[in-house]
């Protein structure tokens, strides 16, 4: 029985599936902050609340697949889950801002 001289398929199958979770959750997390603020904005607009979550829960629907592509298909992938995952904190902590002043 042969052997391989090394375990390299195996450690990168293991990376891409794992890359491949973190792509899933950073792109739901974005994706659920962005909707969240979007819905905030269009209640602030004046459309009623539950038109609002109903729009902002379309468009995120709209955007998820495709920031996952994106995730997966990007050249700098390290560097654009940073951003995004950042940019998530930072929507994140602003609607978190925002609920205490209203």
């Amino acid at each position: 029985m042969k052997r391989p001289a090394s375990n390299q398929a195996r450690t990168q199958g293991w990376q891409r599936g794992l890359w491949l979770l973190l792509a899933l959750l950073l792109a739901y997390l974005f994706t659920w902050a962005l909707s969240a603020q979007v819905a905030l904005g269009l209640a602030w607009l004046g459309q009623a609340p539950s038109e609002a979550v109903l729009s902002s829960s379309i468009a995120a629907f709209v955007l998820y697949p495709a920031l996952v592509l994106w995730l997966l298909c990007a050249r700098r992938a390290r560097r654009n889950a940073l951003w995004l995952g950042g940019l998530a904190v930072a929507l994140l902590a602003t609607q978190r801002v925002l609920v205490g002043t209203g």
